[in-house]
């Protein structure tokens, strides 16, 4: 796989702090991305991957997961760089940016609805949803973006906040791709309230869904394990008028939640490439 170079700046609304270096394939911007909810400004940490070439790119937006423990929130940094360089190197621009409250992006956390014993998916994939929203509608505002071609790619909560994006998905988003998606889960196999309840919410979101899906569960993901994701995508895809994609992925290390971040893309580009290919057709 050819390697992502940091080579060049974008100006692109980010405050850049990387410094350039010479001979680029392709650019690696890291700075901050503004964005704005509910009338409400926030500056998150972002990074912007973007080919060689003037573009314009489809884009890849790419929503990180939440830690069980909240007092980890603030060490959140970010990750998916090996992803993003197989996004890059296929032809994507792709934007990553932590949601408030987590790492160094400003405000503070806005995704919570509940405590564990009466948590409310439905509530929290909205809130989830609502950031991620924001973020996607910024990033199509990027230099080299093409806003009619957008791809949101989710892992764990961000898998689930893209699923419920997917309801009301911001203008150019033609599809979503969800890696180990969920909520609740504590990494020993436990979902606070009980897995009926986050199931429920799927079916929930799956009724109003208007892109088409592709979900990727490996198979030791402790998490979500294999029968609960089966059970989520049943509820989900049974009540979804688009076509949603279940694919299952081989373990990965000592919990196979960590496969989108941690693992090579050869390990889920099959499936991902063949999604992608029928969401834009070539001359599309």
């Amino acid at each position: 796989m050819r390697k992502v170079l940091i080579a060049a700046l974008m100006t692109c609304g980010l405050a850049i702090a990387s410094p350039a270096m010479a001979a680029p394939r392709a650019t690696v911007a890291e700075g901050t991305l503004p964005i704005t909810i509910d009338g409400t400004g926030y500056q998150l940490a972002a990074r912007v991957y973007r080919p060689a070439g003037s573009g314009p790119f489809p884009l890849v937006v790419i929503n990180h997961g939440t830690p069980p423990d909240k007092s980890k929130f603030p060490g959140v940094e970010l990750g998916f760089v090996r992803a993003a360089a197989w996004f890059v190197d296929h032809g994507y621009m792709v934007v990553t940016a932590l949601r408030p409250g987590f790492g160094t992006s400003s405000g503070s956390y806005l995704e919570a609805a509940g405590r564990c014993q009466d948590e409310n998916y439905v509530a929290a994939g909205e809130k989830t949803a609502a950031v991620e929203r924001a973020i996607v509608t910024a990033a199509a505002a990027l230099p080299g973006a093409d806003a009619a071609r957008i791809v949101v790619v989710g892992q764990s909560a961000g898998g689930f906040g893209a699923v419920a994006l997917a309801d009301a998905p911001p203008p150019g988003v033609l599809g979503v791709i969800s890696f180990a998606g969920g909520r609740g889960g504590d990494g020993k196999e436990h979902i606070c309230g009980g897995e009926d309840r986050l199931i429920a919410a799927e079916g929930h979101f799956g009724a109003g869904n208007r892109v088409p899906q592709l979900w990727l569960y490996a198979a030791n993901d402790h998490f979500f394990r294999r029968d609960l994701a089966r059970g989520m995508y049943a509820a989900y895809s049974g009540a979804s008028t688009p076509p949603v994609t279940f694919v299952g992925l081989p373990s990965f290390g000592d919990d196979g939640h960590k496969t989108f971040a941690k693992a090579d893309p050869s390990v889920w580009e099959r499936p991902v490439s063949a999604f992608l290919k029928r969401l834009m057709p070539a001359g599309r």
